[in-house]
């Protein structure tokens, strides 16, 4: 089952050019049937406009969610990109009230950190997560190292996918680092939910850009100290990828008839139907049926 395409029209400042292109050339090599259209200069002449568009839904919030947290104006009329940023938004906007409403602030300790955007803009969210629960540290500053957690998220795996773009590190060891993000027990504990499936589906992606890497998706698939919806989105994947041409890849799908507990994932996937795109769902049943296959 096709999806349709989504399009996101973003508002590049001035300034700003050099940083979206960088983010768009990240975004290229992740996603390959991403579309963008060349920049076009806005009616004040300064400022720029960029169409893009991709075809599924998980790729629309991740495009969209990357760019929002860094701060590129997203202009629409459709009603289901407006659902999205106002979801992140609110949710940003609650989180950030109620972790502040939780922290004791001592009287008299006023330390600060001259390095928070750096470490937001490095990806260095870990870092952030720390300073933010430092109570010696003014309550401004505080403020500025939680606030900034989501952003430095997403750089993080932006840096990431670079990372593996230019060599400098391989598929494996950039899965292993969204995967780390992805079972994170501070970012659990923020409630940075989204961002860390977000992170896991980054993760995915990365493991398509080769064939050796796809197996990688049944490693994942199998692990189990990770999320079930992360488990059952790496099968889902791999069944999209894989099973869309069994000559090509037929040494990972004897690799998954050979590893892939079918059983335990035909149990684990019920209770997850609804949080499943209906592509993904239709996927994981084409993965265990054709698996099954090998047995009956």
């Amino acid at each position: 089952m096709l999806s349709s395409k989504h399009k996101i029209k973003v508002l590049i400042l001035e300034n700003d050019r050099s940083r979206f292109e960088y983010m768009l050339e990240q975004f290229q090599y992740l996603i390959r049937d991403i579309e963008a259209t060349e920049l076009e200069l806005a009616s004040n002449n300064k400022d720029y406009h960029c169409v893009i568009t991709v075809s599924k839904n998980s790729q629309f919030a991740l495009v969209i969610e990357v760019l929002n947290l860094n701060g590129f104006v997203i202009q629409t009329n459709d009603k289901k990109v407006q659902e999205i940023l106002d979801k992140i938004n609110q949710k940003y906007i609650d989180e950030l009230t109620e972790y502040i409403s939780t922290v004791e602030f001592k009287k008299g300790v006023n330390k600060t950190h001259p390095g928070l955007e750096k470490l937001i803009t490095d990806g260095n969210y870990s870092e952030l997560i720390k300073i933010s629960k430092d109570i010696t540290y003014s309550p401004e500053t505080i403020k500025t190292a939680r606030s900034g957690i989501s952003r430095a998220v997403t750089n993080c795996m932006i840096k990431t996918i670079e990372n593996v773009s230019k060599f400098k590190i391989t598929i494996d060891e950039g899965v292993k680092i969204l995967l780390a993000v992805a079972t994170d027990s501070d970012l659990k504990y923020l409630k940075q939910d989204e961002l860390m499936m977000q992170a896991a589906n980054v993760g995915f992606e990365l493991c398509t850009k080769n064939n050796e890497a796809i197996s990688n998706l049944i490693k994942i698939s199998n692990q189990k100290n990770v999320d079930y919806l992360i488990n059952l989105k790496a099968a889902a994947k791999f069944s999209e990828i894989a099973l869309s041409d069994e000559t090509k890849y037929k040494s990972q799908i004897k690799f998954a008839t050979r590893e892939l507990n079918v059983r335990w994932l035909m149990n684990l996937v019920e209770p997850f139907r609804d949080k499943l795109s209906d592509e993904e769902n239709e996927n994981i049943d084409k993965l265990i049926e054709y698996i099954k296959s090998f047995f009956s």
